[in-house]
């Protein structure tokens, strides 16, 4: 094992920290593995960025801060050290004004600095570096992770203001099921959405054609690109599939990390979607429709049962305000968590190809496996790494394999904070034996009994058959493509406010999220039903 430098040692969770601190692994949004080069741009980006945002915000909290055992992400989150009441009063007066224009303020964001940068990376990609540039550039990347990821926060913790519509809901109505609000928050379009829209078309387009049909029906792990250039209507259909990329194929897998392949480097990671989807008979456009049509049905109904009055026009007030922005959960996803790793992939890779030729190792993906203090070194003055790199790729492949514990130190007395709950999730889990079932938060309404399909990474995507219970530990928007194929999800982590959640009530899914258990207890072809109403998973045999 390397001896760990001074940088190195401050991304990684030790046992002073675990004394100190009550530390939980982020299942949600990174529940993978990180290589060395990621963490070290998203443990600082998160634990600095939080720091300033949150102050910006005046949040009634003084940051997250990111550690890395095991690979893994655990979090820590960090009280406001001064009087909680106070802050939180200064808080309400910082984001009151912003609630109107969230939706504008993060497409500000986008065009005024994130699309400027992205348009920076790829120049700095079609330029000859010399190894002093590269450094600079490298450490101009850094800089820009830690302001990102501060704006990533500014962005999206105002919207907690939002919770505020369960209690205004329930107060107007008399009902404990407050909730079904999020049900009235579904038919907004957004970047995943429109993602998966443009598949959906692609799809349609290959089975116009007797050429592209056949060419999807070859096997997955074939490939579908060279079958479809031996036909017009194939090459057509690439020709239109480029045309896509070139605006959502800026994504990969894991999102968060620098080693995975995006759709923009392989073509093939949505060719294999676009194969799946002409197998099944889906009108995006139309099923979109009736979700917008049955939320505006349900938004009159509920509003019909309040009483006129101040609070009322209150709540209609937040609730078009939150209608407006509920887009933001999945747009800052694509431009900020998805966009910044995957420009910045195909930035490192050109750094990687210049060590490559100064013999540092032997191909340009070893990059991933430095950590950051290292690379900058290397671009000072290039030694043999060749060794360091096997042994980290070794490590990353063990801690891949890995069974992490949950959480390191004491948990706190006080409950969790109930918007962190509806994100994260964080219940205890629950399973009755004798009745055989297991319970999660009731994400999205609905009940159906199907086969269970256990899904632990993007590569087990192509088991996935029409009609499945999608089983998974978590999902992130480059899981939206399922959604369109599958009949229910159940996961292990997350809240209702969780990705599974929120997209599961777009397509009108029944979901069971953050049950802990989902993935350990199910395995492929058992037979299940998911109560998405009551948050309940029955799996006995049916």
């Amino acid at each position: 094992m390397t001896v760990q430098t001074l940088f190195q040692s401050t991304l990684m969770l030790n046992e002073e920290d675990k004394k100190q601190s009550f530390w939980v692994q982020d299942e949600v949004h990174l529940a993978h593995a990180l290589t060395p080069l990621f963490a070290s741009f998203m443990v600082p980006a998160v634990t600095e960025g939080t720091k300033l945002a949150f102050e910006n915000l005046k949040m009634p909290l003084l940051q997250f801060r990111f550690k890395v055992a095991d690979g893994r992400i655990y979090q820590d989150t960090v009280p406001y050290p001064g009087d909680p009441l106070q802050r939180l009063e200064e808080h309400k007066g910082t984001v009151g004004p912003i609630l109107p224009v969230l939706k504008k303020m993060l497409q500000d964001y986008v065009d005024g600095e994130f699309l400027t940068y992205y348009r920076q990376l790829d120049e700095y990609r079609n330029q000859t570096l010399t190894l002093n540039e590269a450094k600079d550039k490298v450490q101009e990347l850094h800089d820009f992770y830690r302001r990102a990821w501060q704006l990533h926060f500014e962005i999206v913790m105002p919207r907690s203001a939002f919770f505020v519509l369960e209690q205004l809901y329930g107060q107007l109505t008399g009902e404990t099921h407050t909730t079904v609000i999020y049900d009235m928050l579904s038919g907004v379009m957004n970047k995943s959405l429109e993602t998966d829209r443009e598949l959906w078309r692609l799809a349609d387009l290959a089975n116009q054609s007797a050429d592209t049909k056949a060419a999807f029906a070859g096997p997955a792990d074939v490939g579908y690109k060279a079958a479809l250039e031996q036909s017009e209507g194939g090459r057509v259909l690439l020709e239109h599939l480029q045309t896509v990329l070139e605006t959502y194929g800026y994504r990969s897998s894991n999102s968060h990390e620098f080693n995975d392949e995006t759709w923009v480097e392989n073509p093939e990671h949505a060719l294999r979607i676009i194969a799946a989807y002409t197998q099944k008979s889906y009108d995006f456009d139309r099923e979109f429709a009736e979700t917008v049509q049955e939320r505006e049905a349900r938004t009159r109904e509920a509003l019909a049962k309040m009483p006129e009055g101040e609070l009322k026009q209150t709540f209609i007030r937040m609730y078009q305000w939150a209608l407006d922005s509920w887009g933001l959960d999945e747009d800052h996803h694509f431009y900020i968590d998805a966009m910044l790793p995957a420009k910045s992939r195909l930035f490192l890779l050109k750094v990687g190809e210049l060590l490559v030729e100064q013999g540092a190792f032997s191909d340009k993906e070893d990059i991933c496996y430095l950590y950051l203090d290292e690379l900058l070194e290397a671009l000072s003055a290039p030694t043999p790494l060749h060794g360091t790199v096997e042994q980290r790729k070794i490590e990353h492949e063990a801690n891949k394999q890995k069974q992490v514990a949950p959480f390191y130190g004491v948990p706190p007395e006080q409950p969790m904070n109930p918007v962190l709950e509806r994100i994260f999730g964080g219940k205890p889990p629950e399973i009755q034996e004798k009745e055989q079932t297991f319970t999660g938060y009731a994400a999205s309404q609905g009940t159906y009994t199907g086969t269970v399909r256990v899904v632990r990474n993007p590569e087990d995507f192509a088991k996935v058959q029409q009609g499945d219970v999608l089983v998974c530990k978590t999902t992130t928007p480059p899981w939206t493509v399922l959604f369109s194929i599958v009949g229910a999800i159940v996961t292990d982590a997350g809240g209702i406010l969780s990705h599974a959640g929120t997209v599961a009530r777009e397509y009108k899914l029944p979901a069971v999220v953050g049950s802990k258990v989902a993935t350990s207890v199910l395995k492929d072809g058992d037979r299940v039903t998911v109560d998405g109403t009551k948050g309940v998973v029955h799996f006995g045999q049916f």
